[in-house]
């Protein structure tokens, strides 16, 4: 039991420490490149940029544009915590609580590089938009990895992708169309293009990392049943079957366990087999669909 706690306390600290490094990701993708460039980012960020451009002559004087951004997007997120905290578990609403707050701070305080500036990077669209896009992509992969979200439409598309079952991005590019639509309507279609651009890379990123809707089925072929099950019952939630077999060489009996998890726990459920049984056999295989009774985690 002690050992089991200090797992998980170790995983918490690990957690805590991924989700703060992918927010802070997110916010230097946002104003290193995307702002710069005048273009817009997708989610609740994307809505803060909009908002401050309208409010801008009100408050732009003693408000700058990171920090009027940051706060507009951290007040905006309150409500959708409530979502979050309601459907998706306690965990997952403290450390998206804590990827936005951090972000906000990052937004508004981290400098942008001379070296960006001096290089005119601004001026070339196209490349602020990859890098961007790409920079963002991988914050917002690995918070979500842990168990997280950067808040707005990741905690929006995270709900709908835990409740349909279907890739994270999927939603989550969907729900930024409308984002799309105004800045092209108020701003400019070029603008607009290359958010498009910035959307889609950070998608494709995203979902890369992020992949908490595939399935995978393990074949686990193992001397030591008894004591791999007890562990893996204890750190992942997964059910098992147990099927008796015979190694056709040896002749010997053996057990194949069999299990169905989600691919973000196979590394998780990897390190426990080599930890029990480091001589066992293990093929990983991806699941076309499975049906019947998968529990899917809330992310506490």
């Amino acid at each position: 039991m002690k050992e089991l706690l200090k797992y998980r306390d170790n995983k918490k600290l690990i957690n805590i420490l991924v989700t703060l490094v992918g927010s802070t990701l997110y916010s230097l993708g946002i104003k290193w490149f995307i702002i710069p460039a005048k273009l817009k980012t997708g989610g609740f960020t994307g809505i803060a940029q909009i908002i401050y451009g309208i409010i801008d002559n009100t408050f732009g004087s003693f408000l700058s544009y990171d920090l009027g951004v940051g706060i507009i997007w951290f007040i905006i997120n309150i409500p959708v915590f409530y979502l979050g905290f309601q459907s998706l578990g306690k965990r997952f609403t403290f450390l998206s609580f804590l990827a936005v707050l951090n972000g906000m701070i990052t937004l508004a305080i981290l400098p942008v590089p001379e070296i960006l500036s001096e290089q005119g990077l601004h001026n070339d669209l196209m490349l602020s938009a990859l890098l961007g896009g790409t920079i963002t992509g991988i914050g917002v992969g690995i918070t979500l990895k842990v168990g997280a979200s950067t808040g707005g439409m990741d905690i929006i598309s995270q709900y709908l992708s835990f409740k349909k079952d279907r890739p994270f991005g999927h939603y989550s590019f969907i729900l930024n169309g409308i984002i799309i639509l105004i800045v092209g309507l108020f701003d400019s279609w070029i603008y607009a293009f290359y958010t498009i651009i910035n959307l889609f890379i950070s998608t494709l990123v995203i979902d890369k990392i992020h992949t908490r809707h595939n399935k995978l089925t393990l074949l686990i072929v193992t001397d030591k049943k008894d004591e791999l099950i007890e562990t893996l019952h204890k750190r992942i939630y997964r059910g098992i079957t147990i099927i008796p077999s015979i190694g056709a060489y040896s002749r010997q009996e053996k057990t194949i366990l069999m299990m169905v998890i989600s691919s973000f726990e196979l590394y998780n459920v990897l390190s426990i087999i080599k930890e029990v049984d480091d001589k066992a056999f293990t093929n990983v295989f991806k699941s076309q669909a499975v049906y019947g009774n998968f529990y899917k985690h809330r992310l506490d």
